[in-house]
Formats: structure tokens, sequence, C-alpha cells
């Protein structure tokens, strides 16, 4: 069903439309206060409040309350056959709040998991694409950790060579400054190099991957 609709509304509700449901911390603090009777509510009222306070608790980082909660409304969409609701798509926007939980909880598996769900369920919505390219961003790659640990190196390496050119070559060894800076410019713009390629790399990777795989699922969808 498209719509829910109720010609009844119990006292819990109305105490509830009374809160401006960008309190988020009322509406939070209201739903936990009445949780166990807000459940003995018709089904309408109830998704109502629990889409509401799901909200809430997303609105205000409880992103821990939110995944522990978030399936079951999920779960409830789908038995239902609830595909709008109050002028949302409910279920892809569940599943897209629930991955942005996951998300800021650093949970990237299962953020991508479900990112990835979501352009398949509708690949010409750039949002998922984007969001799934930030988190792809975020689970770097065993090359890139190492490629950034020889980068560190060879810095640390470049500071020791400032270091002994300063205190010792330029007062006892002048005749081979010239060398020494050379090794140093060497060793420091490797470091560079190393750092910006690895990452550009990586972004490349990142485009091009999750570009090859929005066209498919657009192909499939045909």
């Amino acid at each position: 069903m498209s719509n829910l609709s109720s010609t009844y509304y119990s006292k819990i509700y109305q105490e509830f439309k009374t809160i401006d449901v960008k309190e988020h911390l009322s509406v939070v603090r209201f739903f936990e206060s009445y949780e166990r009777d807000i459940k003995q509510l018709n089904f309408s009222e109830y998704f109502e409040l629990l889409v509401a306070y799901l909200d809430a608790l997303f609105e205000i980082g409880a992103y821990h309350s939110h995944l522990k909660i978030v399936d079951s409304a999920i779960q409830i969409s789908i038995l239902n056959n609830i595909k709008f609701y109050n002028g949302r798509d409910i279920y892809t926007d569940l599943l897209f709040r629930k991955a942005a939980s996951c998300y800021n909880l650093m949970q990237y598996d299962e953020a991508e998991h479900i990112l990835r769900e979501l352009v398949k369920i509708s690949p010409h919505d750039e949002s998922y694409a984007i969001f799934l390219r930030k988190c792809l961003w975020k689970k770097q790659p065993d090359f890139l950790k190492n490629a950034r640990g020889i980068a560190i190196l060879l810095l640390l390496a470049s500071a020791l060579i400032i270091a002994v050119e300063l205190i010792i070559v330029r007062n006892l060894f002048a005749v081979h400054t010239a060398t020494i800076e050379m090794v140093r410019n060497i060793t420091f713009g490797s470091a560079i190099l190393v750092l910006v390629g690895s990452t550009l790399i990586h972004y490349g990777q990142i485009f091009i991957g999750v570009k090859k795989f929005v066209t498919e699922c657009k192909r499939r969808k045909q």
C-alpha cells in the first residue's frame, strides 16, 4: 500500500503530533518514554512514530541506536508493500540512511554493500554513486597504505639528510654540498611522487570501477 490512513487517533499519537518533528531530541525522548505503549498502537500510527524516531536518531548522530532499529522499519515497509510514505520513497530512503550510519561508524564494508544495492535499484540516481565513491575512498587498499608508509620513510630520510647537510657537510665537507643537496631533493621529491601517485591511482580505480558498475546496472535495468 502506498498510503497509510486512520480514522481514529490515539492519545499517544495526538501527544506526539504536538511535537515539532525538527525537535529531534524531543522526538527521541518521547518515543523512548512511551515505547511500550507505542508498540501497541495501530499500524499506521506506529509506523509513523517509528519513522519519525529513526529520522530523529539519525539527525542527532545516534548511529548505533539507528542501526539497531532501521532493519525493522525496512522489513515492515517490504512486508506491507509501503513504497511511498509522506512523499518519500521510504524503502530506499531507509536503506540510504542505514548506509550513512554504517559509514559514520566506519563500517565501510556494510556501507558499500548497501550502496551497491541502491545503485542496482536506482542506477540513474547519482547521489548513490557519489556516496559509493566516498565510501570506497575510505576503504584504503593495502597498496595505498604501503605507499604512504614508504612516503613517510622517505620524508624522514630527507629530514635526516637535511640535518646531516647543515651540521656536518656544510662545515666539514663543503665540497660535497651540491651532491648532498641533490640527494635530499631526490629523496623529498620521491616521497611526494609516491604519495601523490598512489593517491591518484586509488582515486582513478574508484572512479573507473564505480562508473563501470553504474553503467552495468543501467544496462541491466534496460
